[in-house]
């Protein structure tokens, strides 16, 4: 009986050796995953341009989009159609501009009236796109939203317009070029993950809205670098959700708070400075100069290199006398479907 009992004790000790071994292996196998993973915490205000970034970096490293994931974003591209030429039709009410076409005018009644512009089944009503077809072809309504700026269109409207044709098209499948304009307000927290060599990236996108904000705190473990988005072209706009509060001034005061943040005392800061295209715009050709929003601009009016520099300064200035390293790069809203700006981010990290 003792020798039974002696063999019943070895198969419990073998077992629980086997037992402890695979735990080690998992532990090693997590140590090594935790090792290669870069957490990357992408914050910045609303329209700043972060879930456009996002996107690029899906299409680039992560096999882009599939079939049925471009086809879900039928209805938010036929519904920033419609938004943008409405916004189009309020913004000539703003500059005075009346439809060269009086016979339009009932095309843009249908065009403000209507709440929904597709069916259950995601297909444009044919009155709505003969609508925007024709609106579009109207003299009044190009002159408006060639100076969208002045009203604060959305930046991709001109975009949808010129690509109306193919969008309204009965059997209309969303491009990938078509993903990355679209506007879809981000709410909570959107993870994206994808390899690169060795290296797992996470992103985290978080809502630029301030009623997101609270939720970022459960971004902040681990999170190896935060990358900040700002729009250059906001400085003369304000947000959506308080017509009070400058875009670039709110910028100004989030990154503020994040460099003050204790959760990031240690963590590399990444200034993505996006939307130069339209800055340059704005300053070469709008008489929107600096100086008006930023009195403390010393440089010349249409010096855009100079005043890039100057919004630069303002947001090193939260970093002095901090251990946290900044990177800063330049992107404009037109390079969003070339690949350099998600090359950049993920270049940070390949050879750490």
């Amino acid at each position: 009986m003792g020798l039974c009992l002696g063999s019943e004790v070895t198969e419990e000790g073998k077992k629980a050796k086997i037992h402890s071994s695979q735990i080690d292996r998992d532990l090693f196998e997590y140590a090594k995953r935790e090792m290669n993973l870069v957490k990357i915490l992408m914050l910045g205000a609303a329209e700043s341009g972060k879930s456009t970034l996002v996107k690029q970096m899906k299409i680039i490293h992560s096999h882009g989009f599939t079939k049925p994931e471009l086809a879900s974003f039928k209805p938010a591209v036929l519904d920033n159609l419609l938004t943008s030429m409405k916004f189009v039709l309020h913004g000539m009410g703003v500059l005075r501009i009346n439809l060269a076409n009086s016979k339009n005018k009932v095309h843009a009644h249908s065009v403000l009236s209507c709440g929904r512009c597709f069916d259950e089944e995601q297909m444009l009503f044919p009155f709505i796109g003969h609508a925007l077809c024709c609106l579009w072809a109207d003299q009044g309504v190009r002159s408006a939203a060639a100076r969208g700026y002045e009203y604060e269109l959305n930046d991709s409207a001109l975009y949808f317009f010129e690509n109306m044709g193919r969008i309204i098209a009965p059997d209309y499948m969303p491009s990938e070029m078509d993903v990355l304009r679209v506007r879809l307000r981000t709410t909570g927290v959107i993870e994206t993950q994808f390899e690169v060599k060795h290296l797992v990236f996470r992103l985290y996108d978080v809502g630029g809205q301030r009623t997101e904000r609270r939720k970022w705190m459960s971004c902040f473990q681990d999170v190896r670098a935060v990358l900040f988005v700002v729009s250059l072209s906001g400085y003369d706009m304000t947000l959506v959700e308080d017509p009070s509060m400058n875009r670039l001034q709110e910028s100004l005061k989030l990154f503020s708070s994040i460099c003050n943040n204790v959760f990031f005392r240690s963590t590399s800061m990444i200034l993505f400075m996006n939307k130069i295209d339209l800055f340059q715009e704005k300053i070469l050709h709008s008489g929107r100069h600096l100086r008006h929003y930023l009195p403390q601009f010393r440089g010349a009016d249409c010096d855009v290199d100079a005043a890039a520099r100057f919004i630069a300064s303002m947001f090193f200035f939260f970093l002095w006398g901090t251990p946290q390293l900044l990177s800063l790069h330049l992107s404009s809203l037109g390079c969003t479907g070339f690949p350099g700006n998600a090359y950049f981010i993920i270049d940070k990290f390949i050879c750490f």
